[in-house]
């Protein structure tokens, strides 16, 4: 008891520490904040409004008409064969790899919301259905960094692979522990019109969650900016906090497959968006994260692969453009990787184990 109770009094007084710290740099930063909140505004007018709000009011919707169990009939029995997941989820994984990061999130807790699928079965597809959509691969990363569409769609086929591969994976690992829901009977489905209106106001309260996290780790990385000087380090801690200036950052630094990774791992700030949208459902927050590195390192290698198949060898490995000449590679990077997928598929394990 002694020692649990300094546990709690140093961890407070650490959280304390912190926030103190966080404080002093948001005054002695000021400028370089505000400029890095302005750019998280800019994003979230530009890119992530246009190409979120919608699917996610058409994910509510899906949900809240019942059109989700008429979809889901078709493709139930695979569903359930391969993921081991009610056939309600059939829609829902579509509308993750199309939407972006968070709808697969949001739609999950829609389901259980509603009462269409068990807690057990939102918590195991909300860990997997994580993947950037069309509008963010293709035209933010291919056209916008690359100006060239066949990269993002590369990446596009990339991410779905993974999804794929960690959702197959997410049924062996929890082999004796799935519980499918039968019950879609009880699901209490709403007219044409309550439909529309509550889906737009749910996608509303969604997106103003996704851009205040946006804007706040925008600021956050303002500062990082202004605090290191080394060019690499700070690319790495950019890409780690935030998806979209980290594959800005990684691209002038590193070749296209680990622009990939970025994007496949999705970065901290679209971890907390899904956090948030999940809503009730919590997830264990180290699996989740060990599942986002995974499925990074899956992107990054069906990217590299997608680029041998459709470029040279030395576009693989360009930095910039895919014309660039630039190479960058060597084994130590490569162990880095290997490490860190075995030590995630070993945290998977002892975590599955516990629970």
């Amino acid at each position: 008891m002694f020692i649990k109770a300094n546990f709690h009094k140093s961890a407070a007084v650490v959280l304390s520490a912190g926030i103190i710290i966080v404080c002093i740099m948001l005054l002695v930063f000021s400028k370089e904040c505000a400029n890095g909140a302005l750019s998280g505004i800019e994003m979230c007018l530009n890119v992530l409004i246009p190409s979120l709000f919608p699917f996610m009011a058409v994910s509510s919707f899906i949900v809240k008409s019942g059109i989700a169990d008429l979809l889901g009939k078709p493709f139930g029995k695979i569903t359930k064969t391969v993921f081991g997941l009610s056939p309600c989820f059939a829609p829902i994984l579509l509308l993750s790899v199309t939407g972006g990061y968070p709808i697969g999130a949001k739609s999950c807790n829609e389901v259980y919301k509603s009462g269409t699928a068990n807690i057990d079965e939102c918590k195991r597809a909300g860990v997997f259905m994580v993947c950037a959509g069309p509008g963010f691969l293709i035209s933010f990363i291919g056209m916008s960094i690359y100006n060239d569409k066949k990269i993002g769609t590369i990446m596009l086929c990339s991410q779905i692979l993974s999804v794929l591969i960690t959702g197959i994976a997410n049924r062996i690992i929890n082999r004796g522990k799935i519980t499918v829901s039968t019950k879609t009977n009880k699901t209490i489905k709403m007219n044409f019109t309550k439909s529309v209106v509550e889906s737009v106001y749910d996608a509303s309260k969604g997106m103003f969650s996704i851009c205040s996290f946006v804007i706040a780790f925008s600021a956050l990385t303002g500062i990082i900016s202004a605090l290191i000087t080394d060019d690499f380090a700070k690319t790495m801690i950019i890409a780690t906090f935030e998806v979209c200036a980290g594959v800005k950052a990684v691209s002038t630094e590193l070749p296209v497959w680990a622009v990939a990774f970025v994007a496949g791992f999705g970065g901290i700030c679209v971890h907390f968006q899904i956090f948030s949208v999940l809503g009730n459902l919590k997830i264990n927050k180290i699996i989740f994260f060990c599942y986002r590195i995974i499925q990074g390192i899956l992107t990054a290698a069906f990217t590299y692969i997608g680029m041998l198949i459709f470029y040279d060898t030395k576009s693989v490995f360009s930095v910039g453009t895919v014309s660039g000449g630039s190479v960058y590679g060597g084994t130590a990077l490569s162990g880095i990787v290997l490490t860190a997928l075995m030590v995630c598929f070993l945290c998977l394990l002892k975590n599955y184990r516990n629970n």
